[in-house]
This record gives structure tokens, C-alpha cells and sequence, in this order.
């Protein structure tokens, strides 16, 4: 596969949030899948993410319990999520938002629509796989880094596969959840969780596709020829 041939896979892919239960990925799939992103590189070799992979049935029994969480409790993630989004920032969160809910056909005024499509986050869009992932608290933020890094091989790998995959801060809200049903130790640091599966293709919210700035919004160039 050449670089155009990359791209292109790239931008074919797009977050899935409805999936097909009935058609989970075997082992070897997911160890070739995680074998690829294994190879990403990080700050001395010290490959610092951690992940708690789970098979159907856990999946399940884990969504429950995120579910039943959600609708009792306040959220505690391990990091604070942002309390609000500057320019432009602000203008992309609610352009990536409008686009989801006009996917779904739910209507800005529509409160229930609205809390029924937020739920979804705990039932992992009916994934039949969840991916936990951590790091251990003393590496600090550029350990989060190379946990980004290693998320962007993973995310690549999917799509040269055909795997559809969704990544959830979401989940990250009820760690106690997590490490009550996961082998997670108190001394590191929830993330994030990655919906896996196949796609449901009838679904509404797999219509959803978002677009991308231009490179020169990101990159400036600095010493080259005009």
C-alpha cells in the first residue's frame, strides 16, 4: 500500500456508532489488528498503554453496568474533561455534533432524542467488543501522548483491515465501573474506550460523516520556496 492509497483509506473511515452484535471479530483478528498498532513508537520505548479487550458477553454485562451508572451517578473521570471549547474549537464541537444528530434525524429541541442517543455511549453502540485503555499514573501526560500515538497506528490498521471501530471518552466518565468489572489497577489512569465491531450498515448514525481543515490550517512550512 503506497501513501495516496492510505489517504484514501483514511478518508473512507469514519467513527461507527451502531454495530452488529451478531457478528463479533475472532481472536486471531484482534491479535493481528493490536499486533499492527503494537509497532507504534514511543518516548524511549517505553510502549505505555494498557488494554482491557473484551469479548461479547463481557461487553454486554460491562454496558449494563454503564448504563444502570449514567443514569445515577455524576461522572468522575480519572482526567477532567474539558469545561468548555474556544474558538474555533468551539465551532468544529458543534458542527461534529450537528451532523451526528442530523444523521439521526434528531432535532436540536428534542431532549428525549437527544438522551437516547447519549446512552448509547454506555451500551457501546451495541459493539460486540470494547477496548479499555490505560496508562499507569506515574509516567505522566507525555505517556498520554505516546498512548495517542499508538491509538492513531490502531485506528490505521483498522482501516487497511476493514475493522470499524469508534473511540469513547464517554465511557472514561465511570471509571469505578470499569475497574469493578476489569482487572484495572487504582494506580493508573482510564483514558478512553474503542468500540469494535462491523458496522450496521441500515443504521442512521453510520451516515454521519464529518470533514477535515485543509493541511494549512495544522501545518506551516517554514523556510521553504513559495
Amino acid at each position: 500500500m503506497n501513501l495516496a492509497e492510505l489517504t484514501q483509506a483514511y478518508r473512507k473511515r469514519s467513527s461507527i456508532r451502531a454495530y452488529d452484535s451478531s457478528q463479533p471479530l475472532d481472536k486471531t483478528e484482534l491479535s493481528a489488528l493490536f499486533e499492527a498498532a503494537q509497532q507504534a513508537p514511543s518516548w524511549c520505548n517505553i510502549q505505555p498503554w494498557k488494554i482491557q479487550l473484551t469479548a461479547p458477553a463481557t461487553t454486554k454485562k460491562l454496558s449494563e453496568a454503564l448504563v444502570k451508572e449514567c443514569t445515577s451517578a455524576v461522572p468522575t473521570p480519572d482526567i477532567p474533561f474539558p469545561g468548555q471549547y474556544p474558538e474555533p474549537y468551539l465551532a468544529k464541537r458543534r458542527a461534529c455534533g450537528g451532523a451526528l444528530y442530523g444523521a439521526m434525524g434528531i432535532e436540536r429541541q428534542d431532549k428525549k432524542g437527544r438522551w437516547a442517543a447519549w446512552l448509547r455511549n454506555y451500551e457501546v453502540f451495541d459493539a460486540p467488543h470494547l477496548a479499555v485503555v490505560s496508562r499507569e499514573h506515574v509516567l505522566g501526560e507525555y505517556a498520554t501522548l505516546d498512548v495517542g500515538v499508538w491509538l492513531g497506528f490502531l485506528f490505521s490498521a483498522a482501516a487497511v483491515a476493514n475493522i470499524d471501530m469508534c473511540a469513547m471518552a464517554s465511557i472514561a466518565a465511570y471509571p469505578k465501573v470499569l475497574r469493578t468489572h476489569l482487572d484495572i489497577p487504582e494506580n493508573d489512569i482510564i483514558l478512553f474506550g474503542i468500540a469494535i465491531g462491523r458496522r450496521k450498515d441500515t443504521a442512521p448514525a453510520n451516515r454521519c460523516k464529518t470533514d477535515r481543515d485543509p493541511i494549512s490550517s495544522a501545518v506551516t512550512f517554514v523556510g521553504f520556496e513559495s
